[in-house]
């Protein structure tokens, strides 16, 4: 997880594509628990999980950030995040509500799609998807249960990234996560075989997972579910 943070941490952070919103900040405090694998040996060409985040905090001090993301080697990181604002009447969000949106961070700043109030219990499916031309990464955030888009975003980042991992993100003294978040049926999908992708796994804060597992000789990883406890 450590790489995913080293990046994130060093990205110069600017918004673009949502009106309005507010943009990330730089300075980190905290980090709540998280489970990752990587670097492969391959690289990734498709990642999906569905995550149910939990009720976010009714008042909140800072910032803070629920995602799944990637890194690469070029520094781009991909990452749809789930958002807590002191004001998330920026998305459309209420009282308990996250604001989600598509986005990838990196040295040009953050470049976002648009964003879409989602409630604790909603099962939010993220999809991370290299294209046929190698380069283009599209990600597909909707609503698992009913289909509804929520967000999406297209960017040419490469066939670079090795690393997959969960964060938990506390910004400027953040009010933390009041509820547990649930990542359900990971599937990471990688280029080439590696078998000893999942020797790599992580965990850290009290974070937990079940049922990791591979097919295709080491192609498809599979984590049944991850399980992130509150702050």
């Amino acid at each position: 997880m450590q790489h995913l943070l080293t990046l994130l941490a060093g990205a110069s952070l600017a918004t673009a594509g949502v009106l309005n919103a507010p943009s990330r900040i730089i300075k980190r405090d905290s980090w709540g628990g998280s489970v990752s694998l990587g670097p492969s040996k391959s690289t990734i060409v498709n990642a999906v999980t569905t995550l149910i985040p939990g009720t976010a905090p009714s008042t909140q001090n800072g910032e803070l950030f629920l995602w799944p993301g990637m890194s690469n080697g070029t520094g781009d990181l991909i990452q749809t995040t789930l958002e807590s604002w002191p004001d998330n009447s920026w998305c459309g969000a209420t009282t308990g509500q996250w604001c989600v949106r598509a986005s990838v961070f990196g040295g040009f700043g953050q470049l976002d799609g648009t964003a879409s109030p989602v409630s604790g219990s909603d099962k939010v499916r993220i999809e991370y998807n290299l294209e046929s031309d190698d380069t283009t990464w599209v990600q597909t955030v909707t609503n698992a249960d009913t289909g509804a888009a929520l967000s999406s975003y297209s960017i040419d980042a490469g066939p670079y990234m090795t690393g997959y991992g969960t964060g938990t993100e506390c910004d400027d003294s953040c009010t933390g996560t009041i509820a547990a978040q649930q990542y359900l049926n990971t599937v990471i999908t990688l280029a080439s075989a590696d078998t000893t992708f999942g020797d790599t796994i992580a965990s850290a804060s009290g974070a937990t997972y079940t049922g990791l597992s591979s097919s295709q000789g080491g192609k498809v990883w599979t984590i049944s579910t991850i399980n992130v406890p509150a702050m």
